[in-house]
C-alpha cells in the first residue's frame, strides 16, 4: 500500500508581516483622522485575508467548531483593528 504524504507550507513570517501591515493601516487611519469607512475597509480586508490564509485549517472544521473558531477569530481581529485605530487617534491628540 502506497501512502501519499502532502507537505504543508505555512508562511508564518509572511502572514505575521501582512497582519502587522493591516494593524498599521488601522493605526495610520486613526493617526491621520481618516474617515471611519476607510478604517472599516482595512478591518474587512483583514478579515478576508485571515479567512483566506486559514482556509486549509478552517475547511477541516465542521459545524459548531467552525462557527466558534470563525466567531472568535473575527472578534479578535475587529478588536485589534479598533484598538489600533483608537491608539492612532490618541497618538494624534484627537482624543
Amino acid at each position: 500500500m502506497m501512502r501519499m504524504v502532502v507537505k504543508r507550507h505555512y508562511y508564518s513570517f509572511a502572514n505575521a508581516a501582512s497582519e502587522l501591515g493591516f494593524a498599521l493601516a488601522a493605526f495610520a487611519c486613526g493617526l491621520f483622522n481618516a474617515p471611519v469607512w476607510l478604517t472599516a475597509l482595512a478591518a474587512i480586508s483583514m478579515l478576508a485575508y485571515w479567512t483566506v490564509t486559514r482556509n486549509s485549517v478552517l475547511n477541516r472544521l465542521r459545524g459548531a467548531t467552525w462557527a466558534t473558531v470563525m466567531t472568535f477569530g473575527f472578534v479578535v481581529i475587529i478588536s485589534i483593528q479598533a484598538g489600533c485605530y483608537w491608539l492612532g487617534l490618541v497618538a494624534a491628540g484627537l482624543i
